[in-house]
């Protein structure tokens, strides 16, 4: 079993690891302290469970000592936010302690043909089953937390001349409890993984124009926001480039709103394609399209604008049996010091409109104006 990571689209993998790391932190969290709380129980409660023998008890608590640390130290870590590590490995840390810990005291009670197997076979139980859910990423997680030290254990019991017909019998419940474990953890994931899925499609739908898979005003919103703040802080430019598609009511008109829909759809894709991963392609209204272009200045998102003209120009666009010759006039501005975004989308706007005034399917950049062009220190 493993929840497989390929079933998330690749467009939201970052966010699924992202989640998969917060549930980690919270998985991690809890096991902590429900580990700390147990050990420490069963510690110092031989004489209430009646085995009490006192030439273990010492080995024993050096046998649950590393348990005890790797969850004293996830708990710190995790309280004082001063963690360089990721969660899983404070996961498999807790893991691994925990298997060498009731292994190695079931080695040393059969070695010393010990009272209290019982007591070993239950925390053997619940140790298996406490560790497969450990393995919050499905089976190559469970495989690191379980192979090794069983592989181990094989050895040591056979180095030892330990009888496996005394060992092969307290581990059938043990591996009863393991498969349960881990069909709970599979289970657990697809649930939380639908949810995750769930989640994203509704902030995707929100954030994105439905005809054309584009950004919408919302969405771009908060990135025009941050690039503000980082040309602020840094004084590295960006650009806008405001698009609008020349005569488009006319296509409407004369082929049908479903031959503009295609139109749209097509610009879409073609202007898409034009850009870079770290720009930002947004439908702003109607016909109209804003171009995000992060550390770009004047002269560079000319020659972007520049390329998406031409990406409409040069070829028509196939609507059933029409072929539509669509162009896009483009308008270029860039943020100046002083700025906010409203002014600089007002500036695109202009320059937008003496590309409409000009003739139509070219590019007008910005003129200077007050306040003066940001110069970095």
């Amino acid at each position: 079993m493993q929840f497989s990571g390929s079933a998330i689209p690749e467009k939201w993998q970052p966010a699924y690891e992202a989640h998969l790391r917060a549930l980690e932190g919270k998985v991690a969290v809890v096991a902590a302290w429900l580990l700390l709380v147990t050990v420490l129980i069963y510690q110092f409660s031989h004489p209430l469970r009646n085995s009490h023998s006192s030439d273990l008890v010492g080995i024993e608590f050096l046998l649950r000592l590393p348990v005890i640390l790797t969850a004293s130290m996830t708990l710190i870590t995790h309280y004082t936010g001063n963690s360089r590590w990721p969660n899983r490995y404070f996961l498999r840390l807790m893991g691994l302690s925990v298997m060498a810990m009731i292994l190695s005291m079931l080695l040393l009670y059969l070695q010393n043909k010990s009272a209290g197997l019982y007591q070993i076979s239950n925390g053997l139980v619940i140790s298996f089953f406490g560790v497969s859910v450990l393995a919050v990423r499905g089976i190559r997680e469970w495989a690191l937390l379980f192979l090794p030290l069983l592989v181990l254990f094989t050895g040591a019991a056979t180095a030892l001349n330990i009888s496996f017909g005394d060992v092969l019998p307290l581990f059938f419940d043990p591996l009863m409890m393991m498969v349960i474990g881990m069909i709970v953890m599979e289970a657990f994931r697809r649930v939380l993984t639908s949810e995750f899925r769930a989640r994203q499609k509704i902030a995707e739908m929100a954030g994105t124009d439905e005809l054309t898979g584009l950004l919408n005003r919302r969405a771009i919103s908060p990135l025009l926001n941050h690039e503000l703040q980082h040309a602020q802080r840094t004084g590295k430019p960006f650009s806008l480039v405001l698009g609008d598609l020349d005569l488009f009511k006319k296509v409407n008109d004369t082929f049908g709103h479903d031959a503009g829909d295609l139109v749209l759809q097509e610009t879409a894709r073609r202007l898409k394609g034009a850009l870079r991963r770290q720009d930002a392609l947004c439908r702003w209204g109607g016909e109209e399209m804003l171009i995000l272009l992060p550390d770009t200045d004047d002269q560079g998102a000319m020659a972007v604008a520049e390329k998406l003209r031409a990406s409409m120009a040069d070829s028509h666009i196939p609507a059933g049996n029409n072929r539509i010759h669509q162009t896009i006039s483009l308008g270029v501005a860039s943020f100046r010091k002083g700025d906010v975004i409203d002014a600089v989308i007002g500036r695109a706007d202009e320059a937008l409109y003496r590309a409409k005034h000009k003739g139509r399917n070219r590019v007008e950049v910005a003129r200077p104006s007050e306040p003066e062009p940001f110069v970095s220190a």
